[in-house]
């Protein structure tokens, strides 16, 4: 399945944050008639206007569906699904005609080519129209038609109804957030590879994506990571103040109430039975420092923290209520505070410290020696928000409508 440039920003932005549990209402008023043909398994499911449109977005270059034409069916509306059936294969249900006699003349053509490909073929009836499903794999076949017989589908899985709650118009797809793994395991590459999908398996149940904007679904219960992120606010977004010349990747948290943060955030630890473990590796840092994590965050004032992403190793940068400057790199008094108040994805080894301004940038020093800021700021960035993620070509932000924005420099 092929995995696009901008959806890449929206799971970058669900490690920082998410939505609500009862989503937000869409501009569709009803779920699409070609979900009834989707297996209530489905990992993966986009709806498209066009199946053309579809086609290339959702299958792969190399796949025999490709040896097809679908003529004016190209321009039918479809669903196409991702079904686990060891490995991810697609399901294509494309509409063929008013539900009559005489339209099977419509979807002819197209099921002689897909005999001549070796491609698995069924024409049925849906509601008013009739739809024509394909797909490289029997088994995918079988399973749609056992859902089919007993009359389930996609529509009916556990919480589906929320997705359906918060469909958008135009073309958008649903990803099931529990199949994290197998969709996502080739997305990332270096530190990120297993940790963003193993993240994104528990952040939400659900996540809806359109071409602007994405809205991750979830159920009320604080061990979702989504609803901690619901309930901030946003708050002013500074890093490009201290971005540097050579990020490729970044997650920045605004603070509006570090009070309300740390309450939220270790609510949601607690929920997932690790906080514990957080609260033993905070204690580890204070015994090496001196300093209580907690008390330092506090009175510092903490009002942003960051992790940046450079040719050189991850750094930090805290933002803090008070202005200083230090001459060049200097030793760090607060070592392992960001990564252990943060999260995991923040640099551990921060061992040297820069001071500019109401910042605090740390890193090992290979990384900070030659540390020069951007000299403009990035186009389009958010003034405020409750999160931003991103790179130079694409970014994400979530705002207070508690959707979630995408910006490409595409776009």
């Amino acid at each position: 399945m092929r995995k696009c440039v901008l959806f890449l920003s929206a799971l970058v932005l669900s490690v920082a944050a998410a939505s609500c549990g009862t989503g937000v209402p869409g501009a569709a008023s009803e779920a699409p008639e070609l979900l009834a043909a989707v297996p209530s398994d489905a990992q993966h499911i986009g709806v498209f206007s066009r199946l053309d449109s579809g086609l290339s977005r959702m299958i792969d270059s190399t796949s025999t569906i490709h040896k097809i034409d679908f003529g004016r069916l190209g321009r039918s509306r479809a669903v196409i699904a991702a079904c686990d059936v060891g490995t991810l294969t697609a399901l294509i249900i494309v509409e063929a005609g008013k539900a009559s006699d005489d339209t099977l003349a419509v979807a002819a053509n197209v099921m002689a080519q897909a005999d001549s490909a070796g491609v698995f073929h069924s024409h049925i009836t849906l509601g008013q129209h009739n739809a024509l499903l394909l797909s490289g794999s029997e088994t995918v076949m079988l399973v749609a038609a056992r859902n089919l017989a007993s009359e389930t589908s996609i529509l009916d899985a556990p919480g589906f109804d929320r997705v359906a709650g918060v469909l958008p118009s135009g073309d958008y797809q649903i990803y099931r957030s529990s199949a994290s793994r197998k969709l996502f395991k080739d997305m990332f590459t270096g530190y990120l590879s297993g940790r963003v999908p193993a993240f994104l398996k528990d952040a939400s149940e659900w996540m809806v994506r359109s071409e602007d904007e994405i809205i991750p679904v979830c159920p009320e219960g604080e061990k979702y990571y989504t609803n901690f992120c619901a309930s901030m606010q946003e708050a002013s977004s500074r890093l490009p103040e201290v971005l540097p010349e050579d990020y490729t990747f970044f997650v920045d948290i605004p603070i509006a109430s570090i009070s309300d943060y740390r309450v939220g955030f270790e609510r949601w630890l607690d929920a997932r039975v690790v906080l514990e473990a957080y609260n033993n590796g905070l204690s580890k840092v204070w015994s090496s420092t001196g300093k209580d994590p907690r008390a330092w965050e506090k009175e510092a004032g903490v009002r942003e923290a960051a992790v940046v992403f450079t040719s050189r190793g991850r750094i930090n940068a805290l933002r803090v209520k008070d202005k200083a400057q230090s001459d060049g790199v200097v030793p760090n008094p607060v070592t392992g505070f960001a990564h252990s108040l943060y999260g995991n994805i923040f640099a551990e080894a921060d061992s040297c410290m820069l001071r500019r301004g109401n910042w605090i940038i740390t890193g090992q020093r290979e990384a900070l020696e030659l540390y020069s800021p951007l000299s403009k700021a990035p186009a389009e960035w958010q003034s405020k928000a409750k999160a931003v993620a991103g790179g130079p070509d694409f970014r994400v932000s979530w705002k207070n409508d508690d959707r979630i924005k995408l910006w490409h420099s595409n776009q």
